[in-house]
């Protein structure tokens, strides 16, 4: 089917940009990013969870051994905390709304099984309507966190990029945490600098972003790494 087509070239296109990453340093794959994907169901316009899968594909084949999962859009990265939960040689971090979906969700379903859209993710810093000052500033504590969380640097670093967090976007269900373009870029930099300096390969993804001027959101930050990557 062409549903069928479609998300195998996501989920394919996150692979590949992730053994680029390994070869290279740095890949940005514009599309993926489908992190609220579970192990039986799709949710939130995400029906397969590409980046686990792509993780999982690299270490089947003994490319990688270890991963972290560092996750920037707007909401929770519930579908991948959940794929690797107890997993040890994949950390996740996600940055999101301390509100609102998947979140406003109930903790466990009328048939009494735990929602998987709680599991936590190894760090998840929540940020409160209106904190937007605050929001920079709390990721890089993050970040510091996640590296005193790990015995030693993963192979691979997934970036879920998602533009969503932006003054910019439409969504509804993304409107509690509105960034603008000079913050959203330094949160961008910010992490590619970080995981630069330790030198880690990152893979990026788009994830979520919604009308027609986000594209700013990444066209900014490509540019930039670009530049910076090729010296011009």
């Amino acid at each position: 089917s062409k549903l069928g087509d479609k998300l195998l070239s996501l989920c394919s296109g996150t692979v590949f940009a992730c053994e680029e990453a390994l070869k290279k340093g740095f890949s940005y794959h514009l599309g993926g990013g489908l992190h609220h994907a579970h192990r039986d169901a799709g949710a939130g316009f995400c029906l397969a969870n590409d980046i686990v899968i792509a993780i999982r594909s690299l270490q089947a084949r003994a490319l990688i051994r270890t991963a972290w999962v560092i996750d920037v859009d707007a909401h929770k990265g519930d579908g991948t905390a959940a794929l690797t939960r107890g997993d040890s040689s994949i950390l996740t971090l996600s940055i999101h709304m301390a509100k609102g979906w998947p979140l406003d969700t109930p903790a466990v379903f009328d048939d009494g099984r735990p929602n998987p859209a709680h599991v936590p993710s190894d760090i998840d810093i929540g940020i409160e309507v209106g904190q937007e000052d605050i929001y920079l500033p709390r990721l890089m504590l993050g970040l510091q966190a996640l590296r005193k969380m790990s015995s030693q640097n993963p192979d691979l670093v997934v970036v879920v990029n998602g533009s969503d967090p932006s003054d910019l976007d439409v969504l509804p269900s993304a409107s509690l945490l509105k960034l603008n373009l000079e913050q959203m870029l330094t949160r961008d930099i910010m992490v590619y600098d970080w995981l630069k300096t330790l030198d880690l390969p990152q893979a990026y993804v788009m994830a979520g972003g919604y009308g027609p001027e986000v594209w700013r959101v990444h066209s900014r930050f490509i540019k930039h790494v670009l530049r910076e990557r090729l010296k011009v």
